[in-house]
């Protein structure tokens, strides 16, 4: 017996540890097969988070560029764009955009439900799986003003908003192909080799942040009508003692309206440089367009009262022109109804939608285009209410020519509108022929927006004075006619301002002209900021 007893305990043992293994066995086998069901679901969650990212960056870049004047086109366009990749705002599924801090960011949130497999046997059946983007827009830089009028106004007459208090005296300008360079409008002189020659013009946005009833928009003197770059030349002579109570003259002021020299606020500054013919400057509108950075896609407006309008340039005497009735008068009616005086481009009416609109302004391929000068002009939009106006800014769209002939001392310009999302980035101005009279001691300065200081360093020169650049301030003379001068500024990390206010966030650029100055300048802007103007920052 004491022989068997080992050898029946082996035995019993061993079948006792084959139930056991058996058991282990079994109770593993249901976890691994616990955890490779695990693993398909988690497999299924990271390809749908995949593509649900994909879906919210691709919708975020496309909303994105209607900001921040069209929110709600933002938003239906971001929705649009993250059905298209398979992520439909409807069931167990949320495409959720919206304003990310930043006027200018767009933040989409694309939210799901998916089924698992094999969850459900853990006691999980449904998983949400969640991916967001964020994107940030930079679009033209929109220069010169930032309220409903583009230059100078000499009778606002209530449509002249506040925004456009501190905008400065000065008024657009455009010059013909002929005109030289070196008076100052870099981008219209067809003539040589000049590399700065735009065929297409100027373009100025007319951006209204609402929907509104209608919409009216006028140029004042839109036509190149010659008095001299300060009004003093002789044609205008006798013009202001003309009467309209003896029926002489189209308006009911002409002892103000035509009264000559620089002091007189209607004097616009239009003036010939020679050739032959007479400048024709044409306006042509352009409507929405969803490709803010090509100023060509934004479609040509036909309709009767936005058609494009052609006024002719006139050089000669003024006195005689300007006077009802006679040879001069009725050989060219249209000189007395378009100098000095606002006409209309563009009336829409039965409702206008948000967004921005195009004015473009050539003075070539009209004619011969044989004859030189510089047409100088205003702009201005505003709706039939009343605070329509302060809904609506106009501004140069990438570049601008401006003429000035303000008096000595300090005048401060609006340069362009910088947002905070520019903070690290590198904003660059070009300005041409800045030095036409000054003397001495006169400078320029870029500045930044009032509310965020009033200096900023770092800024760097090229052209005619190279290098730092203390206060961001430039020492100008003769040496700048006819010249180019880039100022580079760093935006920086801690830049902040009012992106929501029509004038928050816009740079501004002093002029001082020292004493003995003769100001009476044209010169050329064009600015931009660095870096690429739709990009994910999250």
């Amino acid at each position: 017996m004491s022989r068997l007893q080992p050898r029946v305990l082996r035995r019993l043992r061993a079948r006792s540890e084959r139930g056991y293994v058996a058991v282990t066995v079994a109770i593993m086998l249901t976890v691994l097969l616990g955890f490779c069901a695990f693993a398909v679901d988690v497999g299924n969650w990271y390809y749908v988070g995949q593509k649900a990212q994909k879906a919210a960056d691709a919708a975020a870049l496309a909303g994105v560029p209607y900001l921040p004047s069209d929110q709600a086109s933002a938003f239906s366009t971001a929705r649009l764009q993250s059905k298209k990749n398979e992520f439909e705002n409807v069931g167990v599924t949320t495409v959720t955009p919206s304003i990310d801090g930043r006027p200018t960011r767009l933040r989409v949130k694309v939210t799901t439900t998916v089924k698992n497999q094999f969850g459900w046997l853990l006691g999980v059946p449904t998983t949400t799986i969640a991916r967001s983007a964020v994107a940030d827009y930079a679009g033209p830089v929109p220069m010169g003003s930032p309220c409903n009028e583009y230059g100078d106004d000499p009778y606002p007459s209530g449509n002249r908003s506040s925004n456009c208090n501190n905008t400065g005296a000065f008024w657009a300008n455009v010059g013909s192909p002929q005109a030289p360079k070196g008076n100052g409008d870099a981008f219209q002189n067809s003539m040589g080799s000049n590399s700065d020659y735009d065929a297409n013009g100027y373009f100025y946005s007319i951006t209204l942040d609402q929907d509104m009833p209608s919409l009216t928009i006028e140029a004042f003197d839109p036509a190149l009508i010659a008095v001299g770059d300060k009004c003093d030349v002789n044609n205008l002579a006798g013009a202001d003692n003309l009467s309209y109570s003896l029926g002489q003259t189209v308006v009911s002021d002409p002892d103000v309206r035509y009264a000559p020299n620089a002091t007189s606020p209607m004097c616009t500054g239009d003036v010939r440089f020679g050739g032959t013919g007479e400048v024709q400057t044409q306006f042509t509108m352009r409507g929405l367009s969803q490709n803010a950075w090509d100023p060509l896609s934004y479609p040509v407006m036909t309709s009767a009262s936005c058609a494009a309008k052609t006024f002719a340039g006139y050089d000669g005497d003024m006195a005689k022109v300007l006077k009802k009735n006679s040879p001069e008068y009725n050989a060219r009616p249209d000189v007395a109804a378009n100098f000095r005086q606002w006409k209309p481009l563009c009336t829409m009416t039965g409702g206008v939608s948000k967004g921005t609109y195009l004015v473009q302004i050539k003075t070539n391929g009209l004619g011969s285009d044989a004859a030189s000068g510089h047409n100088r002009f205003s702009l201005r939009a505003y709706g039939s209410s009343g605070g329509d106006k302060d809904h609506i800014s106009i501004s140069g769209y990438a570049k601008m020519a401006m003429y000035g002939n303000t008096p000595n001392g300090t005048s401060k310009f609006y340069l362009a509108k910088v947002p905070t999302g520019s903070r690290g980035q590198l904003f660059t101005v070009r300005l041409f022929d800045i030095g036409d009279g000054a003397t001495a001691g006169s400078t320029v300065k870029v500045m930044p927006p009032q509310e965020y200081g009033n200096t900023f360093s770092g800024c760097q020169g090229s052209g005619v004075q190279n290098g730092a650049l203390t206060d961001c301030t430039i020492n100008v003379s003769s040496a700048f006619n006819g010249q180019w001068q880039d100022v580079t500024v760093p935006i920086p990390s801690g830049y902040t301002c009012q992106d929501t206010s029509p004038t928050g966030c816009w740079l501004r650029l002093e002029f001082y002209y020292g004493p003995g100055s003769g100001p009476a300048d044209t010169t050329s802007w064009t600015a931009n900021v660095a870096g690429d103007p739709v990009r994910l920052v999250e």
